[in-house]
């Protein structure tokens, strides 16, 4: 059988498929000669979890707050005319702190002075005929009555007068001055607030698994920052409703304050010592991280160099490490720093081992 000739059409046709087959080839075959390189792995720092048998230390972040607050407010309304002290003044009982304007209740004094001295007056002059029974006993007991009644006006309208002075009802500190002259002083909305700072309270939260080893008068150390000292205070308070989002509860450690020195919001770092032994898994404090949901979990490192993203629960603190009750056993690799962008199941390279962490702080104080 004969094959039909080949046109010139039919020829270019083939040519043409054939050279698209070829550049579709050749593309493919670039496409994979220039596929790039997977990236290195991430260089990271780890250090060995070690078991420990020690007493246990709970810290926490508090802030300092005063051992009591008092917000003074004028009983009667008016116009405010002078304030007397300023913000960090002390102050001692009964001292004039701010003043009202007083006229209208010097006036209203005036009118119950002058009914009290008619009814005063109209019982001086019936007495007499009352003993010599020419007064009937019901205009008597009028008589009696006025009188009472005069008494108890003239000692409401002299509180009155009495109430534009707004003074300390204790020894204390001025903390905070909302009302300055000209302002309108409204009953209950404070104008003044007095503290007590001679004992501070240093405010933390403590983690629910924690609460039951803190019990009043337990012995405290407190760090504040911001002075670079250390103080001693023991536990005067135990919250007894957990926090409903973060499931803690504030204590508070009272702390003496002779000179003054801790002032009411400063940060401090509270630190508990169990007494009892107990033995944790401790890890660096930079090892323990928070993943998208708000919870602790530290980054393990498999022998062949794999992330493997753990939770973990902690207990509290050892020294210069954080024990774990959960999620790390001892001898396990942990990261301490490298990378912030670590995820679950990613190889990387350990460039560094840290020391592990020590069970011994000067925190902790006999």
């Amino acid at each position: 059988m004969t094959r039909p000739p080949m046109t010139r059409r039919s020829a270019r046709a083939r040519v043409t498929f054939f050279a698209g087959g070829f550049l579709a080839l050749a593309s493919i075959g670039c496409r994979q000669a220039i596929a790039p390189a997977p990236p290195p792995p991430q260089s990271v720092t780890v250090a060995v979890a070690a078991e420990t048998d020690s007493a246990r230390t709970l810290r926490m972040s508090g802030t300092i707050e005063a051992e009591r607050s008092t917000a003074l407010s004028f009983a009667v309304p008016g116009t405010v005319e002078e304030v007397l002290v300023q913000e960090g003044q002390a102050v001692r009982s009964g001292q004039a702190l701010a003043r009202v304007g007083s006229r209208s209740y010097a006036d209203a004094l005036g009118i119950a002075k002058a009914k009290a001295d008619q009814a005063e007056d109209a019982y001086k002059r019936l007495e007499p005929m009352h003993r010599n029974r020419t007064v009937p006993d019901v205009k008597w007991v009028e008589v009696e009555t006025g009188v009472r009644q005069a008494r108890l006006a003239l000692s409401m309208a002299q509180k009155g007068v009495d109430d534009t002075v707004l003074r300390a009802p204790e020894a204390g500190v001025i903390a905070r001055r909302n009302a300055e002259p000209g302002m309108t002083a409204i009953p209950g909305v404070p104008a003044l607030t007095l503290v007590q700072t001679h004992t501070v309270l240093a405010t933390a939260p403590v983690q629910e698994t924690q609460v039951a080893g803190v019990h009043k008068g337990q012995r405290a150390t407190v760090i504040v920052g911001a002075l670079g000292r250390t103080f001693e205070g023991s536990v005067r308070e135990i919250g007894v409703a957990a926090n409903p989002l973060t499931r803690t509860y504030e204590i508070k450690v009272a702390v003496p304050n002779g000179d003054g020195a801790l002032r009411v919001g400063m940060v401090a770092e509270v630190f508990l010592r169990q007494d009892n032994p107990v033995r944790a898994v401790v890890v660096p404090p930079a090892a323990v991280r928070v993943d998208e949901m708000g919870r602790p979990c530290v980054y393990i490192v498999s022998p062949e160099g794999t992330l493997r993203r753990t939770p973990v629960e902690v207990s509290g603190f050892l020294g210069e490490g954080t024990s774990l009750t959960s999620g790390v056993k001892p001898g396990e690799r942990v990261v301490t720093s490298g990378s912030p962008m670590l995820a679950d199941g990613i190889t990387v390279k350990v460039v560094e081992q840290a020391a592990s962490a020590r069970a011994s702080s000067s925190a902790e104080k006999d």
